[in-house]
């Protein structure tokens, strides 16, 4: 059991990201050069905070084009201008909009963008995403019901190294997240303490939970 304690803890060089680790992370926060990525709907009211961060932060115009559905400016005769005759305030106002457009191309996948019901301008796309987001309510609550009975179910499986019942349990806490399941710290390390294999790991296990009473304990210091 101590070398197990050992090989699963010890710290050790961070191996280099992989590209596909590298597009993931970038997907998720953005870059300076490009805004996250949605790449499932129901993980949308997440990204949209981090999506209007960035947009608000890079491309402030781009995003005040979202306030009304743009029309293009006509002239006293009610003709639709050239783009030559435009003004000044004119053309920020097609860029900012034509900006905004481009974003939301870049920025949701085009599986969901394809589906999306709009009428072309930058807020009709924009609300028919968050109108889909609320169209999925059932789809996100029956994923909501699986992870938390994922959770309350979870177990170390027969023969796995306490690493990989780790990882697995670090990879279903945020997803739970990003679903808006809370659970506050005693519960998260309550319920992988529970799940660890006892036979290896109770005396351990009583220190821990020992030492819990003295201090405060999140789920990485825990682990």
């Amino acid at each position: 059991m101590e070398e197990e304690f050992y090989n699963t803890f010890v710290t050790t060089p961070a191996a280099p990201m992989s590209a596909v680790e590298t597009i993931e992370i970038e997907n998720e926060t953005g870059t300076s050069q490009k805004p996250p990525k949605l790449m499932y709907i129901e993980d949308f009211k997440g990204w949209q905070n981090r999506f209007e961060n960035w947009v608000q932060a890079y491309k402030f115009d781009a995003w005040c084009s979202l306030d009304v559905d743009y029309t293009k400016p006509k002239n006293e005769r009610g003709i639709e201008k050239a783009f030559s005759d435009f003004s000044a305030t004119e053309k920020l106002k097609y860029t900012s909009e034509k900006m905004m457009i481009s974003l939301l191309q870049q920025s949701v996948k085009e599986d969901i963008y394809v589906l999306l019901q709009h009428e072309g301008t930058a807020r009709s796309i924009w609300l028919a995403l968050i109108n889909m987001f609320k169209g999925s309510a059932d789809m996100i609550k029956n994923k909501q019901a699986l992870l938390k009975k994922s959770f309350d179910l979870f177990v170390a499986f027969e023969g796995e190294s306490t690493k990989a019942t780790i990882d697995r349990y670090c990879h279903l806490v945020p997803e739970m997240g990003r679903l808006e399941i809370k659970k506050d710290d005693d519960e998260l390390v309550d319920k992988l303490a529970d799940a660890l294999p006892q036979q290896k790991w109770g005396t351990n296990l009583l220190i821990l939970k020992h030492m819990r009473k003295s201090e405060s304990m999140n789920l990485a210091k825990f682990i």
